[in-house]
């Protein structure tokens, strides 16, 4: 078994008589004792890869869900970048979570970076990716949205969805974005409105789970973080997310 990859390995010996028929039983263990059966239990080397598809299963009974309350996910990443219109290369793809946007900006033809703080979210990601046929365009990162480890200005094209309702200090996570996005950059940045919000609660109650993700106020965190540092904002409503698309000065002062 170990040659198979199994390892971790437990035994258990039953205490029930042996069967009638000892022929159904395949090559019992002599010797483990004078009654009943050993029973092996193993862990094969994919237990996390099962783990990484039932966290994947769990995601898609999320969006089957949101998809039935009138929210289709993929459908919003892609009005996400629509509203973006042109986009450049390189790409950083703040906060993958499950992937969506990752996938839908690598099915567009783009080659991205993506980081998160958590990994099990981007193997699932990966499994996405996968599935699109898409893996190798997307370069898997694990970092802190609030500390990007990447120089000043090395970016065209910066984009957060639905990322900041949860992290610590969401302003920070948007100062972060603007100081590795290049002059001249485009950032997209959408997230969650009170309509939305609402209805991620209702749907994390019917699949029994606390989404722990607070409302925030994006308006205010634009306005601040780029009150000296962009040329043009542009604000989208939708019916569950609020984007705003914002072009950075080519020069000037940085917050």
């Amino acid at each position: 078994m170990k040659a198979i990859g199994f390892n971790r390995f437990s035994y258990f010996q039953t205490l029930s008589n042996l069967p009638d028929k000892i022929h159904s039983v395949q090559k019992p263990k002599k010797g483990f004792g004078q009654c009943g059966f050993v029973v092996i239990s193993a862990y094969k080397s994919a237990q996390r890869k099962n783990k990484d598809y039932r966290k994947f299963r769990q995601y898609e009974r999320i969006r089957l869900l949101f998809k039935r309350y009138g929210y289709d996910m993929d459908a919003a990443r892609e009005k996400v970048l629509a509203r973006a219109g042109a986009i450049t290369e390189p790409v950083l793809d703040v906060g993958t979570g499950p992937g969506r946007m990752t996938y839908a900006l690598a099915k567009s033809g783009f080659r991205l970076t993506t980081v998160d703080i958590a990994k099990g979210p981007q193997r699932v990601a990966r499994i996405y990716a996968r599935r699109f046929k898409v893996l190798n365009r997307v370069k898997f990162l694990k970092m802190d949205a609030g500390r990007l480890k990447f120089r000043n200005n090395s970016f065209a094209t910066v984009i957060a969805a639905n990322l900041l309702h949860d992290v610590h200090s969401p302003k920070l996570a948007v100062k972060e974005m603007l100081r590795v996005a290049r002059p001249k950059a485009k950032i997209i940045i959408s997230d969650l409105n009170k309509k939305g919000r609402a209805l991620v609660d209702k749907v994390y109650r019917i699949n029994n789970e606390i989404h722990r993700g607070k409302l925030i106020n994006l308006g205010r965190i634009v306005s601040e973080v780029f009150r000296n540092s962009a040329v043009k904002v542009r604000k989208y409503d939708d019916n569950f997310i609020t984007t705003y698309v914002i072009i950075k000065k080519s020069h000037g002062k940085r917050n």
